[in-house]
């Protein structure tokens, strides 16, 4: 067992590890009546949680823990007391920190208990560079994003990214979230009276420290009654390399682009844009601090 790993991981690790070797059962196994009961666990992630270097932290993997009980013949309650309390989200192993969703959606307090529900992996991914590709059709509103993430694992066992879809147009139906390379959508919830979908995308192998995987989707949308003005990215963490792109239809281009920066420490601050000769519009930025980046355009 690692001699960095938490007192609380330590203890938990400890008690699942004797009782795996009280049961006489292989990881495999345990990890085979675990699926046959519903609960989706690899033997890595079992493997981790035993050596202390890793802990059930979420939901799915909490309710795991009773069945895990009863499979190993366990009191019930054993492994959520060893667990002890739920760790707070503070700075990951490479000093990262998590802007607070309430601050990232000032204006949608239902985002952050969303967010928990889908409780990933994202604090333990250095974001090596983000790319958004965005197309807006002849009736001046969303019509697809294209998404390219090159993330490095600063632990072991990560295997999710959540992602936030909030259209322009509320009314529009449900945007297709497609995975291209790398990903599986998980799961995805779709909350019509808002148009927000809140997905989990799952890599298409778990991560071991240091590694890297390219995590590419795309998201289509419905044509809209309602003309778009903006496209924004919120940024949790800092990116190594933020590039965004916005591809106007040649009948459908503006007068003019902007772009600005907003974050729990700096003012806003923005400048102009100028359009190419293919009606797009390019933004990049260096070492990017968390915060909301905007891309405006005026009709």
């Amino acid at each position: 067992m690692p001699d960095h790993a938490p007192e609380e991981d330590q203890a938990f690790a400890s008690v699942l590890r004797a009782a795996i070797r009280r049961s006489g059962l292989g990881l495999e196994r345990v990890r085979h009546r675990l699926a046959q009961r519903g609960h989706a666990l690899s033997v890595s992630t079992l493997s981790l949680w035993q050596t202390g270097q890793r802990r059930p932290e979420r939901r799915e993997s909490l309710v795991a823990l009773a069945a895990l009980e009863d499979i190993l013949a366990m009191p019930s309650g054993s492994l959520t007391s060893a667990l002890g309390p739920r760790r707070l989200r503070g700075p990951g192993p490479q000093g990262q920190r998590r802007v607070p969703a309430e601050t990232m959606w000032p204006a949608d307090p239902q985002i952050p208990s969303l967010l928990r529900d889908v409780n990933a992996d994202d604090e333990f991914l250095v974001r090596l560079s983000h790319h958004d590709f965005a197309t807006l059709g002849p009736r001046r509103s969303e019509q697809s994003m294209r998404v390219r993430l090159v993330l490095r694992a600063t632990r072991s066992g990560v295997s999710r990214l959540p992602v936030v879809l909030a259209p322009d147009d509320p009314q529009a139906r449900r945007p297709l979230l497609r995975p291209l390379r790398h990903c599986s959508v998980r799961s995805a919830s779709y909350f019509p009276e808002q148009g927000y979908v809140i997905a989990s995308l799952e890599f298409d192998r778990e991560l071991a420290r240091g590694d890297v995987i390219m995590v590419e989707y795309e998201v289509l949308y419905t044509p809209a009654s309602a003309r778009s003005t903006r496209f924004e990215r919120k940024l949790a963490f800092p990116v190594h390399e933020y590039f965004a792109e916005i591809q106007f239809h040649e009948d459908a281009v503006p007068a003019r682009c902007r772009w600005t920066f907003h974050s729990e420490t700096e003012e806003v601050r923005g400048g102009g844009l100028s359009l190419d000769g293919t009606h797009g519009v390019q933004f990049a930025v260096s070492q990017a601090s968390p915060g909301r980046y905007a891309i405006h355009w005026e009709w």
